[in-house]
Formats: C-alpha cells, structure tokens, sequence
C-alpha cells in the first residue's frame, strides 16, 4: 500500500510539471469565460493521470472527454496537457469562412484535432461526445441578467496569453436557440458569428489560472441564451502558416 499511494503522488507531481511546462510553450486558452479545458484543469479534484481509465476525474464532462478518446486508443491526457494548443493551420484563411469550416469540418471544440495530425487527438472536448458515455459538460461560467426580457450583455472576454502574436483577428460565435450542447456534435450550422476584432494589442499583468502574464481582453455583446450554450472563439494569426486556435466555453444566462 506504501509504494502504490508513493507511485500515485510521483504520477500527478510528474503530470503537474509535464502540464506545466506545456502551458508555458504553447499559445493561449480563454479563461474568461472558462473554456472547457479549462474548467477540467482548474477543478483540482481532476485527477487526469490516475487512475489510467479515467475514473479520477470527478467532473463529468471531463471524465467522458477522456474516456471517449481513451477508446479510440489516443493520449487521453493530451487534451488537458495541451490545454493552450487547440489549434489548426488554416494558410487560406484570406478566402474567410469557406476556409474556416474545410480546416474544421467537424470536432468544433478541438480545432479537428482527431489525432491524423500534429496536435493529437483532443475529439473528447468536442459538444455531444460526453452524452456518448454518460456525461454533460460542466457551465464554466453563468451571467446575470435583471429579467427574461433582457436580450443582450456586454461580457468580458480574456484569452490568457502564453505566447502573444501580432498580427492577428478574432471572431466570436455562439450556439443557435434550441441546439443542445449535451447531445449535439457542433458543426458550424449550429452556431452564429456574434463579433469580429481585428488585431488586438495584448496587455500585462496576472490573471487567476492564467500561467502567463500576457493577455488578450476584449468585451463582447452576447445574446441572452436561458439554457446552456457555447461559445466558439477563434483567434487567427495572420501570418504565411495561418494557424488558428479555437476554444469552447459553456456558458448560461440567468435573472
């Protein structure tokens, strides 16, 4: 019993310093709102490296995450470790939407990272695998309003920044009324662009959960969504790569 619990705590002190050292090379995650990994790293009763199937991982959304890549045989733990590299190469991004949507036909929430490519296989984190294997993905943040007749909210937004480029745009969409983010596989006829940006200069400073001290913030008019919805964020370098990175928050309105 002595050396399992001594092996248990080298596992998740050996997984923190791995997830650690992989935030700071990478390029960024939303944490505001939470973008569903997140919401799974920053729950420190998710244990993503023991036991091995999974079962450490006490929220639901992010225990079916795991387990659904766990079947298709990919690195389970790859979509918490690389939390901050949910990212796509789009090099037509000039061509706009056409180009968005043939770089990521399906997995919305992983940037079609399926594990055929170079970012592994972050399938897990895409809306309605979990209701699959019996999970529902956690609201990671919940905005108040004064009463079902409010229609819109300016919210804050803010992607910490593990690596800062410039140039670059950003769209915000969200989920269509109706569409169930616990049932639906999301393809971009689910979801509408809510705002644009062009480039947006990165400012300093530290943020709760944030590894870096670099972040992009910005507001964004939401409309009202009274049950659970998500938001697609897209921040797209403008450079000869075209890479991309994509986020998932789940999110709801309340009075």
């Amino acid at each position: 019993m002595k050396f399992i619990n001594s092996l248990y705590i080298f596992v998740v002190v050996c997984g923190a310093a791995i997830m650690s050292l992989s935030l700071v090379s990478g390029h960024g995650f939303m944490i505001e709102p939470k973008s569903r990994q997140f919401v799974c790293n920053s729950n420190p009763s998710n244990s993503i490296w023991w036991p091995e199937n999974g079962d450490g991982i006490v929220d639901a959304g992010c225990k079916a995450a795991f387990k659904y890549v766990k079947a298709r045989g990919g690195n389970a733990q790859y979509q918490f470790t690389q939390a901050n590299e949910y990212s796509v190469n789009i090099p037509q991004y000039a061509n706009g939407y056409s180009a968005l949507t043939a770089a990521v036909p399906q997995y919305l929430c992983s940037a079609n990272a399926d594990g055929t490519g170079n970012f592994g296989d972050k399938t897990g984190m895409s809306a309605g695998v979990p209701s699959l294997v019996g999970g529902a993905w956690t609201v990671g943040t919940t905005y108040q309003v004064a009463s079902t007749s409010v229609t819109s909210k300016t919210v804050n937004f803010t992607f910490c920044a593990t690596a800062t480029h410039s140039p670059s745009f950003w769209e915000i969409y969200i989920t269509n009324p109706g569409v169930n983010v616990d049932t639906t596989n999301l393809t971009w006829n689910h979801v509408s662009l809510v705002q644009s940006f062009g480039n947006i200069v990165p400012v300093t400073g530290s943020w709760t959960g944030c590894p870096a001290t670099k972040a992009y913030i910005f507001t964004v008019t939401l409309p009202t969504r009274f049950a659970k919805s998500t938001i697609i964020s897209r921040w797209q370098r403008d450079d000869p790569v075209g890479e991309c990175f994509i986020n998932c928050c789940d999110i709801l309105f309340t009075v």
